[in-house]
């Protein structure tokens, strides 16, 4: 995610200019000399009620990032392990962003735990992390349920679902499955996977294609392929069973190995693995960005 983004800055800037020329071009034609005043006023508070959420970035990225996070993202996040210092700064800007802008609820509007909020803004962070110009939604709330849920929404370690997204309404997950899912890298991550299929709904559709930062050649084929090959099951399968499910749920668990089990998923399906690397623009194993970004 972006804290001071120079083309916005300088898009805002522009119209803000824009707006103070066009004043002061009224002002001259009707000779309505209060428009002198007023155009660089409105174009002045334009660029400020734009820029806002950016000052708000700029002041959380430079206020030291709290020891008690850092120590439980050492102690929890292998990606963050894997990451040399650079990355540990950007990794906890993005983390730190994503907690302040998103809205966390829990059950009867309760608040959320503070290590639930901070894991499931590590896998965001860990999803980002080589497309750091990406912004992630900020109109979809984050409902964590105690436990696993059903299709009514109704909570109990009985039930099987332990993370859904709506297309238009909030991604819902079981704060049992968000810890466990960061307690050993073993390719399942409930945050990871839903915020997989957030990416996926970037282009408003569940469809598995990698849309949401450009076009892969070839991407839509592998899926179809890797499908079939988990469908198939046996040995050969690159992914587990649930990936068979349709096209978005294989993209949704092929991240999580991607994320979870890199050195796994890359012996296993050196081509999906290289493919999500496209993606991406990330080698999870290493924390290394095969295209270089500003600030990466």
């Amino acid at each position: 995610m972006q804290t001071w983004p120079r083309r916005s800055v300088l898009l805002h800037t522009w119209i803000a200019a824009l707006l103070a020329g066009f004043a002061v071009a009224l002002a001259v034609v009707s000779g309505a000399a209060w428009a002198v005043v007023i155009g660089p006023v409105i174009g002045l508070g334009w660029r400020r009620a734009a820029l806002t959420p950016y000052r708000r970035r700029r002041a959380l990225v430079s206020a030291p990032f709290p020891d008690a996070w850092r120590a439980q993202l050492e102690d929890r996040v292998a990606f963050y392990r894997r990451l040399a210092p650079p990355g540990h700064a950007r990794f906890e800007a993005d983390v730190a962003i994503f907690m302040a802008e998103q809205r966390f609820v829990g059950p009867q509007n309760s608040p959320v735990p503070e290590d639930i909020c901070l894991l499931i803004a590590a896998a965001a962070a860990m999803l980002g992390h080589g497309r750091p110009d990406w912004e992630w939604p900020t109109t979809r709330d984050i409902i964590v349920h105690l436990t696993n849920f059903n299709e009514d929404y109704e909570p109990g370690d009985h039930h099987n679902i332990a993370g859904m997204v709506h297309a238009q309404g909030p991604m819902m997950l079981s704060r049992k499955q968000v810890r466990f899912g960061f307690k050993k890298s073993d390719g399942t991550n409930v945050a990871v996977h839903e915020l997989a299929h957030v990416l996926d709904l970037a282009d408003g559709y569940a469809d598995g294609t990698a849309s949401f930062w450009g076009t892969f050649p070839g991407w839509d084929a592998l899926v179809k392929s890797r499908l079939n090959a988990v469908r198939k099951g046996g040995r050969e399968a690159p992914l587990r069973a649930y990936a068979g499910t349709n096209e978005a749920e294989l993209f949704a668990v092929a991240v999580e190995a991607f994320f979870e089990t890199p050195d796994k998923l890359r012996a296993r399906d050196p081509a999906l693995f290289t493919a999500l690397v496209a993606v991406f623009n990330l080698d999870p194993s290493t924390g290394t960005l095969p295209e270089p970004v500003d600030g990466a």
